[in-house]
């Protein structure tokens, strides 16, 4: 069997819809942790809660990549959504092909910018609705709102996630919703993060803490990239 030498019990991969696609503009992923896998379908538990598939907009044979790590590579499949199997499992159904690739790495910059950002424990569904009601009237405001409670905050920063401090408690898969003044006097970045590790910090009782976008806009992807190159120059 091909698919298991890649993807093993207990590997966490990413679940980008390809069919139907997420409106125009919007970049949109989930995590997913592999609990059985042959060369017919993946066995996928979400971890965003006992109930996280009523949480997402699940369609009989609605298209995703699967992308993980392995052997040191990327390697993606094709795979069709089959039916729920509990309240955060689900199959998928694979389909024909196997892609290896070569992972690019995303340039990243240590800096210091406005950041408000919610933790919260609602629903995945909640979260990715107030996401995008905030993520479009930023993008449709006439003119960029007056909005307060930025605080500087270090972080090191890049177009698929951001790594800062927070305080405690922060859990692993636990959602954020965040705004970012890239100081270029524009509205501020809109996304969705998810805690995907943290890390003690015992001088300061912080939690270090690495955060990958799930929803955002690519034209605020972009302006992260364009403002960690101008910086860098």
């Amino acid at each position: 069997m091909i698919y298991p030498k890649f993807f093993k019990n207990g590997q966490k991969v990413q679940l980008k819809a390809k069919q139907p696609l997420p409106p125009e503009g919007h970049n949109e992923r989930l995590s997913a942790i592999v609990e059985g896998c042959d060369d017919l379908s993946f066995h996928l538990r979400l971890p965003y809660g006992k109930n996280a598939v009523e949480q997402y907009p699940f369609a009989a044979d609605m298209l995703f990549e699967l992308s993980a790590d392995a052997l040191g590579l990327g390697v993606k499949a094709q795979v069709a959504f089959d039916r729920p199997l509990s309240g955060n499992l689900i199959r998928v159904e694979i389909q024909p092909g196997l892609e290896m690739f070569q992972r690019r790495a995303q340039p990243r910059l240590d800096c210091t910018l406005g950041m408000r950002f919610t933790r919260s424990l609602q629903s995945l569904k909640s979260m990715r609705e107030s996401w995008r009601k905030n993520a479009e009237f930023l993008q449709n405001a006439e003119q960029p709102p007056q909005l307060k409670g930025f605080i500087p905050c270090e972080m090191n920063l890049s177009t698929g996630g951001v790594r800062f401090s927070m305080n405690p408690p922060a859990t692993v898969s636990d959602l954020c919703l965040m705004l970012i003044d890239l100081d270029d006097t524009k509205v501020p970045v809109c996304a969705l993060a998810e805690i995907i590790w943290t890390e003690e910090q015992f001088e300061s009782k912080m939690l270090r803490t690495g955060l990958q976008f799930i929803s955002i806009l690519d034209q605020d992807q972009k302006r992260i990239e364009n403002y960690i190159q101008t910086q860098r120059n």
